[in-house]
Formats: C-alpha cells, sequence, structure tokens
C-alpha cells in the first residue's frame, strides 16, 4: 500500500526505491519464448475487474505493471530500479535525481501533448504509462528483438512505443537533453494509440510534437548547402515504387536513407495538412491505416492527398495505390510499433 500511496498520492515522483512488498502482486502469464521476462496480456485481460469499477480497474492495472516491471528488475539486474508518478511507472538504471527529472518531464509532456492535440491524442487506459530505459544499446536490442518478425532487415532506432500487449514506451540512458525528446516523441505514439491512423501520420505528428516540445534539440545550424543537399537526397530517393512504400508504412523501417527521409516527409507532410487545426482534428480523427488516409483527404480536404505532397516533391505520381502494397502495414509492424 506505501507504494500505490506514493503514486497516487501527491501526483510527483518518487525517489524511495521499488520495493516487492509494498504492492499487490498480480499472478501473470508468462511467454516462453522470449529474451526477457514478457506476461501473457490476454491472460492478464482475463484476471481484470468489470469495466465498470474504474478503480479496480485502476488498482489492478497499476498492479499488473509493476509485477511485470519487477520481473524485468528481477531479469536485469538490482542496479534497474522501479519509481512511479501520478501517470507513469518507470524501470531504468537511472540515479535517483535523473528518475527525478525525467519522470517530471514525463508528466509536463504529457499535458502539453493531450493540451495541443486537444481532440486528437488521449489518456486512454487505467493503468500507468511504462517506461524501459535500458544502460545501453545491446540492451535495447535484445529486448525490443522479441516483438520483430523472426527474419527480415530492419532500420536502427534510438526510442520505440511498442502497442502490442501492454503499450509501453523504450529507449536507452543517456543524458535528459537527449532523453526529452525521445520521451516526447514516443509519448506523442502512445496518446495517438488508439488512432487508425498511418504510420505517415503518426510518425509527422509525433516529430513535430517533439520539436515543440524539445525545441532545443532542434538543429539550429541547418544552411542554405544543407538544404540543397537534401534537396538532392529528396529528388533522387522519391519516386512512384518508394512513394508506396511510404503510405505503406514500410519505408520508416528502411536500413538505408530512405528512412530518414520518409520522416522528413511525413514532417513537412502533416505540418501541411495541420496548418488549420479544426481541419486536421478532423483528419487525424478520420483517416485510416488502409488507404494511407486518402479518403479522409478527399472528405475533409476536398482534395487529393497527393496534392499535398506535390506542393513538397513537384510533380508525380504520388497518389496512394493500396493494390500495390505486398508488405508495409500488411505486416502489423506499424501497427503495433513506432519508432
Amino acid at each position: 500500500m506505501n507504494l500505490l500511496k506514493r503514486l497516487f498520492g501527491s501526483g510527483q515522483p518518487t525517489q524511495t526505491p521499488f520495493a516487492q512488498e509494498d504492492h499487490a502482486r498480480v499472478e501473470l502469464k508468462w511467454h516462453s519464448d522470449t529474451t526477457v521476462p514478457l506476461p501473457d496480456w490476454q491472460d492478464a485481460w482475463s484476471l481484470a475487474p468489470s469495466r465498470s469499477d474504474e478503480s479496480a480497474l485502476k488498482r489492478f492495472w497499476w498492479s499488473a505493471a509493476l509485477t511485470w516491471l519487477g520481473a524485468l528488475r528481477n531479469h536485469v539486474g538490482e542496479h534497474y530500479s522501479i519509481e512511479g508518478s501520478n501517470c507513469f511507472a518507470l524501470l531504468s538504471p537511472l540515479d535517483p535525481r535523473q528518475r527525478t527529472l525525467l519522470l517530471e518531464f514525463c508528466e509536463r509532456a504529457r499535458a502539453r501533448i493531450l493540451r495541443t492535440l486537444e481532440g486528437i491524442a488521449s489518456g486512454w487506459g487505467h493503468g500507468p504509462h511504462v517506461v524501459l530505459v535500458f544502460e545501453d544499446v545491446d540492451a535495447y536490442y535484445d529486448y525490443i528483438g522479441n516483438y520483430y518478425p523472426k527474419s527480415g532487415v530492419f532500420g536502427m532506432s534510438s526510442g520505440m512505443f511498442i502497442k502490442r500487449g501492454y503499450g509501453h514506451f523504450v529507449f536507452v540512458a543517456s543524458e535528459m537533453s537527449e532523453m526529452e525528446p525521445i520521451i516526447a516523441h514516443e509519448l506523442t505514439h502512445c496518446l495517438l494509440a488508439p488512432l487508425k491512423i498511418p504510420a505517415w501520420l503518426n510518425e509527422g505528428t509525433a516529430v513535430n510534437m517533439e520539436k515543440q516540445l524539445c525545441p532545443g534539440a532542434v538543429d539550429r545550424h541547418r544552411g542554405i548547402f544543407v538544404h540543397r543537399e537534401a534537396a538532392r537526397r529528396r529528388a533522387e530517393f522519391w519516386n512512384a515504387e518508394t512513394i508506396q512504400e511510404f503510405w505503406s508504412g514500410k519505408s520508416f523501417n528502411r536500413p538505408d536513407e530512405g528512412c530518414s527521409l520518409s520522416y522528413e516527409l511525413a514532417e513537412e507532410l502533416t505540418k501541411l495538412i495541420a496548418r488549420d487545426y479544426t481541419l486536421y482534428r478532423s483528419y487525424m480523427n478520420d483517416a485510416q491505416l488502409d488507404d494511407a488516409g486518402a479518403s479522409a483527404a478527399r472528405q475533409v480536404f476536398g482534395c487529393p492527398l497527393e496534392e499535398f505532397v506535390t506542393a513538397i516533391l513537384g510533380e508525380g505520381d504520388w497518389a496512394p495505390d493500396p493494390a500495390k502494397w505486398r508488405d508495409g502495414t500488411a505486416q502489423g509492424q506499424f501497427r503495433e510499433m513506432q519508432a
């Protein structure tokens, strides 16, 4: 009960180390084919109280989340600790001051995102937003590898929101100035998770929120020559074939520069359609994954989606064509994981 009081009481991050006996343990089932402890969340749902009892649901999912983090801590080592705030549960190897600063930033970022994306983002769910911070890249990839297909070539990442099972986000420990933009980006994905929007719109919104919340992380030294080089690379990469990878979501996981170019295009495209917030809000709530938001664009903006791309890339064959998507969203990867 002491931990739950700290978590639910003042709403401020606690610096008291996690103790297993401080919360009611939930007897979760665990997957047997993973490299780290991962609960069977479908089975956990069968243990949850009635959806009509909000208070009981909150207690149950906080206890389930903390039980999970306790098992992860036993796996990764006692130099990791578990801390909580009003809306977050954190597993990390950070020192007490870093943990406090990180949780305080998480709470501020959550409030700012919900306020900025009013009518779009939502504080869904009953348990805490779970944040996993790993001490190095090896531990990070060992963890997220459990959510990837068994084979394939995938791009690198510095952080990721994983929707599958119990939605949570993960990244590698570093300086606060480096962790804060990742938190802003992945937390945006988290708060957009109930929407069925395409990957490009999800990523574009997350990048734009990241830059609003952490403007100091934006490279202020990009000059005319940098922009010229970016324009050259963009012109060489985007064509009738690669644009279909963009619309399907596949290009965001390319192992080459197509990944960064996809994020750039998503950022500019989202910024363009967000100029009128009322229309943007309608579009975010209407856009669908299966056609990359094409039908919603005609309905909300009264024009084809490819017209916005033409304004950025110039004339070209930019129309979404789901019939050409042999994989991408069909793999389900960007339905459940957002980098």
